[in-house]
């Protein structure tokens, strides 16, 4: 039985499934986790888990060169438009 009985490559998931690479694996053509997600997030529950880091209350984030704050924990997943804007 795999570990990941899931397990999908990354150009055929669909966005109900998990985005997390499996050790060893990367780009277009690598295996992703490919568990069943909630709706919205990238990550299944577990990979969910062992990735997300809270934002910290009235810390000063930098991205694209302006200040910005965050004053709550909000659980957010930028989506590819945030992440190269």
């Amino acid at each position: 039985m795999s570990a990941y009985p899931f397990a999908t490559r990354f150009m055929l998931t669909k966005g109900c499934q998990c985005m997390y690479f499996l050790p060893g694996e990367s780009g277009m053509a690598g295996l992703v986790c490919g568990a069943p997600t909630r709706a919205g997030k990238s990550f299944c529950d577990a990979h969910r888990r062992e990735t997300y880091q809270p934002l910290k209350a009235g810390r000063i984030y930098f991205r694209d060169a302006s200040v910005v704050t965050c004053d709550d924990d909000s659980d957010h997943e930028p989506d590819l438009t945030e992440i190269v804007s």
